[in-house]
């Protein structure tokens, strides 16, 4: 089956937890036993396999609608693109929004509250649980935004209630739902989206007959909060546009949160960076690249504090 490497990779990020052409961009791959890998070594394709710049994606993204960028967690590359990104699409005439599926919708209001200067640095990743990790991969979006009064969408389902679903025994979801108080149940989609099956197919090829069925709610649960808080965004605020910031198996293929978000609006136009991993350095463009997003940012894989 297509996509081992690129989903096995992405998707153990998210369950931790997901220019012009570019260096190496064709090139042979470097020799990883004869020198270390460069951790910041990375190339750009277009979903067929050519060489493309970073700067021509950005400039065809004025009136596109919904952007995801899928990421590698904590991946050096992964923070420098991203933030070029949000500069850039801040930087055009349409008004940009950012989502990040590392903030849970209950924490909305005290995100809101830091970004609004009502209450300071400490206070805010003390209740919004920041790690030491976020000051090199996400601190730079959130005080970018801060300092541009561009709005933060906190657009993730609390943890404590996808681990609920999951370990509920629900016949389905609009049956938890109903089990849950007024207050929680406004933290999460008013319903399911249609069921996934490619989606579905890549996440069970990971985890195996005996894990896949039970971590599959969570996973689908993931999806359709990040579609459904972006998409309520866009029908209130139908000028501003969107970039999401998300573990790349979620999006990866235009599957999962892309399919989720296209079932509640499919007029809107989306468009998808995705990060695949080039093993060994090698930074040349594969079949299993192939479709996986609009634009691909091929890195080399990356320890955290490696």
């Amino acid at each position: 089956m297509r996509h081992r490497a690129p989903v096995r990779l992405a998707l153990a990020a998210v369950l931790g937890a997901g220019c012009s052409a570019p260096r190496g961009g064709g090139a042979s791959p470097p020799d990883a036993t004869a020198r270390p890998v460069d951790p910041d070594a990375h190339a750009f394709y277009d979903a067929e396999g050519h060489p493309a710049s970073f700067e021509a994606f950005v400039a065809g993204l004025a009136e596109v609608d919904f952007v995801a960028f899928g990421e590698f967690h904590d991946h050096p590359v992964a923070s420098r693109y991203e933030l070029a990104l949000l500069e850039a699409m801040a930087a055009q005439p349409r008004p940009v929004a950012l989502a990040m599926e590392f903030f849970e919708t209950d924490m909305q209001a005290d995100l809101d509250r830091y970004l609004a200067g009502e209450i300071d640095e400490a206070t805010f990743r003390e209740r919004t649980r920041r790690n030491d990790r976020y000051d090199a991969s996400h601190r730079p979006l959130i005080e970018f935004c801060r300092r541009n009064g561009i709005p933060v969408l906190a657009a993730n389902a609390p943890r404590r209630l996808v681990r609920a679903y999951r370990k509920s025994g629900a016949e389905s979801y609009q049956a938890f739902l109903a089990s849950l108080p007024p207050e929680d149940r406004a933290l999460l989609p008013p319903m399911a989206g249609p069921r996934d099956e490619a989606f579905e197919a890549r996440f069970m090829e990971f985890m195996g007959p005996e894990r896949g069925p039970a971590f599959y709610p969570s996973m689908a649960l993931w999806n359709d909060a990040m579609a459904d808080s972006v998409a309520r965004f866009r029908t209130e605020h139908p000028d501003h546009r969107v970039l999401l910031v998300v573990g790349g198996f979620h999006v990866a293929g235009h599957l999962g949160t892309i399919t989720q978000y296209r079932a509640r609006r499919p007029d809107d136009s989306v468009r998808v960076l995705l990060m695949v991993a080039g093993e060994g350095g090698d930074l040349r463009f594969s079949e299993d690249d192939r479709g996986e997003g609009d634009l691909l940012l091929k890195v080399v894989p990356h320890e955290p504090g490696g």
